[in-house]
């Protein structure tokens, strides 16, 4: 008998699926700021450190652009590996097991020794130092994959649901030594890009983050008699939340840097820059004119010194 993953289809889901699918509407199709390779960084860094990965935005961005950074090689060497596997999103077919086992290379290259390869040993799901779950025994993960792969490609399932419905059993099969909770993430936002391409950049993983103990809790208490219930219903509202912060992030440059100050002070010109995808010397312009239009002042010290937003923008 085919594989069909326990789950229950709650009112808070309908209602979560009919609002983040009206969401989507106002995005689809559109070419605006909110598509820049900013989210992609503030997806990786959300991902990884949600496993303990300490490098911020900028020095993410840094190593994008091939440039050095003072950072523990193994957090570095994660990064460069996130960014080679995200990019892949477009050339992989999401009901393929090999390229499954692919993007868990290019995810895990030069970090473990069966990078591409499922696990030979048990392993369990941690949350700090707490086991929340122990994952069967190796010898069954090749077929509980299949299985799992076999299901995604025959439901009729929203691809809302479906995607958390995978990205659930994915990390309770727990098919690799390492590296499963950040192929998991991947995974779910490459059946999601098929539904709606703006999901590629949308960086709900920087929101997972946010809640990252929520995350791991959501995971131990589904699996009893509602499934997986608990987490689709979590991952649901992390997109939701997701998309209606996009929603909010004013469209101008101006208004943008302004969003960014009140948000944090102390940002600097390289955040600025990161994080609006622009050039040094376009911030530096930006910042000079607002400040001699006395929209801001830069106060304190170049290094340690903070922005006041003076005057709003009409």
């Amino acid at each position: 008998m085919a594989y069909i993953p326990p789950y229950q289809i709650t009112p808070r889901i309908i209602d979560l699926v009919s609002q983040i699918s009206e969401a989507i509407g106002s995005f689809y199709g559109q070419e605006d700021l909110r598509l820049h390779r900013v989210n992609r960084i503030k997806t990786i860094q959300g991902s990884l450190a949600i496993e303990g990965n300490t490098l911020t935005t900028d020095q993410i961005t840094a190593i994008l652009e091939g440039k050095p950074v003072i950072a523990p090689i193994n957090e570095v060497q994660e990064v460069r590996n996130a960014i080679k596997a995200y990019q892949l999103l477009d050339e992989l077919n999401p009901y393929c097991v090999d390229d499954l086992l692919k993007v868990h290379l290019a995810m895990e290259a030069g970090l473990i020794d069966d990078a591409g390869h499922f696990r030979a040993k048990g392993v369990g799901v941690a949350s700090g130092d707490d086991i929340i779950h122990y994952a069967p025994p190796a010898e069954r993960v090749p077929q509980l994959i299949q299985d799992l792969f076999d299901w995604l490609s025959r439901t009729d399932e929203h691809p809302l649901i479906k995607s958390c419905v995978f990205h659930y059993e994915f990390e309770f099969i727990h098919p690799f030594s390492d590296g499963n909770g950040r192929t998991g993430r991947l995974w779910q936002t490459l059946i999601l890009s098929r539904w709606r391409a703006i999901f590629k950049d949308l960086p709900i993983e920087n929101i997972v983050y946010k809640y990252r103990k929520e995350y791991y809790e959501a995971i131990a208490i589904s699996g009893g008699e509602s499934g997986c219930t608990p987490f689709i219903e979590f991952i649901l509202e992390v997109i939701n939340e997701t998309l209606a912060m996009e929603k909010a992030i004013p469209h101008t440059t101006r208004d943008r840097i302004l969003a960014q100050m009140r948000n944090n002070p102390k940002i600097t010109r390289n955040e600025l820059a990161a994080i609006l995808n622009l050039t040094a010397d376009g911030i530096k312009y930006h910042l000079q004119k607002m400040t001699k239009e006395g929209l801001i002042i830069h106060r304190g010290s170049p290094r340690n010194g903070y922005w006041e937003v003076v005057n709003d923008l009409p």
